[in-house]
């Protein structure tokens, strides 16, 4: 499957959305996401962006970004919502369980997922479910 850029920044908001939902990113979210590209959502792409690198890194990039401006995470749930809402068909049930392993893990590695995090994930499920 070809995905584009503006399919991983679509999740990058998803995950962002995830970490933020306590309203702080710390550093191991950050690197467990890094590891999880890396390792599971790199390997699904061959396409690479105009840097050489491989497009599923724009997960990160979006994530990061996000995180430096603060961004409100309904602002980036909303912008992930339009994404789906408009491609559907990039959304096959493998992808949507993808997303949702990568968003637990991303909530699970510090202290366990907290109630606003359960809220957050069970919000993209919704999300997901809907198309």
């Amino acid at each position: 499957m070809m995905y584009n850029e503006k399919f991983y920044q679509a999740i990058g908001h998803a995950f962002y959305a995830v970490a933020h939902a306590d309203k702080k990113v710390n550093k191991e979210e950050l690197q467990t996401l890094i590891k999880i590209v890396r390792d599971q959502w790199a390997p699904l792409e061959e396409q690479t962006d105009e840097f050489g690198e491989d497009i599923a890194f724009q997960i990160i990039s979006v994530f990061d970004w996000l995180s430096e401006n603060e961004e409100k995470e309904k602002e980036a749930l909303k912008h992930f919502k339009d994404y789906v809402m408009e491609h559907p068909k990039l959304f096959n049930s493998k992808i949507k369980q993808h997303i949702l392993k990568t968003c637990e893990k991303i909530a699970d590695v510090s202290h366990g997922t907290s109630k606003k995090e359960h809220k957050v994930i069970h919000e993209i499920e919704k999300i997901l479910s809907a198309n």
